[in-house]
């Protein structure tokens, strides 16, 4: 029996494939052992392009395509007021509006509402800022989550008002130790006791929003007004879909009711909408989520570059190997065989690639998390989980089959005996791998292309952003949240807030300083607004942004003034109430008219709101970030309306501001301990973060 039919006879019983499996996997082992050079590039090559591509999976993966750590996620999501005619798509609600859509609602099973908030922890031992999340009764319900330890609390017990709180399994391990006696302990929020009454489970949070302490929603002070005034927009709500119902059902059931709410409303006050949105668009957010893919995209055509690469070189190494390639042929190997020896060895290098590639992605996880760009959500559930792992053999698998493919479709469309005869034509040298090369450089090219256009748009975009005028100039500014001590009147807490400055102001190397309640803004809500006109008072909403600032706010910023004067010692808290107003409300409220001077009031014409008095126009600051346009803006005097949290602004005359933060901070407390100053950075980092 001949060597040929003896290896046909093998390949039919039923081991075979796997015996001939093992042969092939330890061919390729001593092969690649032959030539050290081409498996350590190979191997290095494709074991960084395969680590990056892993660890940019697992970051797709816990941001994007696990599921939210709730019962049921896919039935929950988030409602949006929507104002087309003010380019607002993701607004916040009034409570009177979700009650009145969670009664006409039949696609909802409920709807929740919450609003964070900033308090201050006071106590005689130590005060810090915490995040609150003032929440209604049925939102953790609605989420599926009870507490790990204690209990929530009840819709009667937020009705009655009364000060309970949940506090974060973050909280109760920094604060008490983990310890049990933190139920039914008194927390001193804003100087007002609340009862801790129950712990969240460990890991529990509701992305973006990072809180400390959970209490009722009717905690805020004006409650009252806030839960039967239409128009008072603050509130999130977030809501879960009945089982079978689409998000389409609910959007289109949701916008009906919007219409017919509507039709009750003034003409000026119609043409709202609502938006439903899967609540993981709203964690992840439409930026991250189109950032993510795409550097998932680039990553992966890095990818197949470095396959690429790895081919063309087995394909230059064949040429050494034809001879061998044409015995094992004359000696009666099938095109198959061959083949799949072939395949077998590509596919050992991506293993071995694939083994190593773990210790990159590992490393690069590593760095995500150090780094933490752009403050992903999620990002702390980022790890190299099964189907991470699963996803990382599968690019060991793609990238060996692609590597092994080159050779194998040259050997498998030429004649290989000729290739025994000396003078013989070789198997690198045909037409067919002569294509293949063709190819292969053809597509790494395309493939290089693809990727420097993509950069050079982005390049191009982040250029485009960096070259926006922010209105503003944040070179040289330190930045720090100020807190005053909560049970401060107005008028005290004024007179510590001019002493502060004037205490920084004194120090060397301070240029100007300046007091704002808070320079970046996120989302507005609408406001009733009355202008002062010739003939009579007109009313309109407006969807606008109010601060209170110190006189020297706009100097230490660098704002330019365009008309009237900046804000004096004279405006104080007993002074006729006067605003300056930025270019766009200038635009807004007297398009073509000089502002100067003209009068408006927050609230309708018969409101007792009192009247402010214009006394200049600043420049548009871009407060939203870069990529937004600005909306108009009311600055008053900070003495006429001044709040318990600030954010504090020190033009400095060094290259680094950072040098300024502890004379700062020493000037602060020489005027009161009690005042918190923390967020410490430099107002440059702060806008690049926004």
């Amino acid at each position: 029996m001949s060597w040929a039919s003896k290896e046909r006879y093998r390949e039919r019983r039923a081991f075979a494939l796997i015996e001939s499996m093992a042969q092939d996997i330890r061919y390729a082992v001593r092969t690649l052992q032959k030539s050290p050079g081409f498996t350590t590039t190979s191997v290095a090559v494709l074991a960084l392009a395969i680590g990056a591509n892993t660890a940019m999976f697992s970051v797709l993966n816990a941001v994007l395509l696990r599921p939210l750590p709730y019962r049921a996620p896919e039935q929950l999501t988030m409602l949006w007021s929507e104002i087309p005619s003010q380019g607002v798509r993701e607004g916040r609600s009034a409570y009177l509006h979700v009650e009145q859509w969670r009664s006409q609602s039949e696609s909802f099973a409920d709807m929740a509402v919450f609003d964070p908030v900033s308090v201050t922890l006071t106590s005689a031992v130590e005060a810090g800022q915490l995040t609150v999340a003032r929440i209604s009764p049925n939102f953790l319900p609605l989420l599926g989550v009870q507490p790990l330890h204690g209990r929530s609390f009840s819709a009667e017990q937020a009705e009655q008002r009364q000060r309970l709180a949940l506090i974060s399994h973050r909280f109760w391990q920094t604060r008490f130790g983990g310890s049990f006696e933190a139920i039914g302990a008194t927390l001193e929020l804003d100087g007002a006791p609340s009862q801790i009454i129950g712990i969240l489970p460990e890991g529990f949070q509701f992305a973006p929003l990072e809180a400390d302490v959970w209490e009722p929603h009717t905690l805020f002070p004006d409650w009252e007004s806030r839960r039967g005034v239409r128009g008072a927009e603050t509130w999130f709500v977030v809501g879960r879909l009945r089982p079978k119902v689409t998000f389409e059902q609910a959007q289109a059931e949701m916008s009906a009711i919007a219409r017919r709410l509507h039709e009750q409303l003034p003409a000026a006050d119609r043409n709202r909408g609502i938006s439903v949105v899967p609540l993981s668009l709203h964690v992840v957010g439409t930026k991250p989520r189109l950032a993510l893919w795409m550097l998932t995209g680039a990553v992966f055509c890095v990818l197949l570059i470095a396959a690429t690469n790895v081919a063309s070189l087995s394909l230059a190494r064949s040429a050494s190997r034809e001879r061998e390639i044409a015995i094992r042929a004359a000696l009666g190997a099938s095109r198959a065989r061959i083949v799949r020896q072939l395949l077998a060895e590509s596919l050992t290098l991506a293993v071995l690639s694939g083994l190593l590639g773990l210790l990159v992605a590992l490393a690069g996880i590593r760095l995500v998390l150090a780094i933490q760009p752009g403050n992903l959500a999620r990002l702390n559930e980022v790890s190299l989980d099964p189907r991470v792992l699963g996803w990382a053999l599968a690019l060991c698998l793609f990238t060996g089959i692609l590597v092994g493919l080159t050779p194998a479709i040259s050997m498998a469309r030429r004649n290989l005996r000729p290739s025994v005869q000396e003078g013989g034509r070789g198997i690198a040298g045909g037409v067919a791998t002569r294509g293949i090369r063709r190819a292969l450089v053809v597509t790494e090219f395309a493939l290089a292309i693809i990727l420097l256009i993509g950069a050079g748009l982005r390049v191009r975009s982040l250029w485009s952003v960096e070259n926006v005028d922010p209105g503003f100039r944040p070179d040289g500014v330190l930045s720090m949240q100020l807190s005053s001590p909560a049970f401060r009147a107005a008028a005290q807490r004024a007179d510590l807030y001019n002493r502060v400055l004037e205490q920084i102001e004194s120090l060397p190397g301070v240029e100007s300083v300046g007091i704002i309640g808070d320079l970046f803004i996120g989302g507005n809500p609408e406001q009733i607004l009355t202008t002062e006109g010739d003939a009579r008072a007109v009313s309109e909403r407006l969807r606008f942004r109010r601060d209170e600032v110190s006189s020297g706010f706009f100097k230490a910023l660098g704002t330019p003034l365009l008309r009237g004067r900046f804000f004096s010692a004279e405006d104080g808290s007993d002074s006729p109430r006067v605003a300056i107003i930025n270019d766009a409300m200038a635009r807004r409220l007297w398009p073509g008219r000089d502002p100067l001077g003209k009068r408006f009031k927050l609230g309708a014409e018969d409101s007792d709101s009192v009247w402010f008095t214009v006394v200049g126009v600043v420049g548009n600051m871009r407060r939203q970030g870069l990529e937004n346009e600005p909306i108009p803006q009311m600055f008053e005097p900070l003495a006429q309306n001044p709040s318990r949290l600030e954010t504090l602004l020190v033009r400095t005359r060094g290259d680094d501001p950072l040098k300024m933060a502890a004379a700062v901070r020493a000037a602060v407390r020489g005027v009161d301990k009690r005042v918190l100053l923390y967020r410490v950075t430099t107002l440059e980092d702060r806008l690049g973060a926004f």
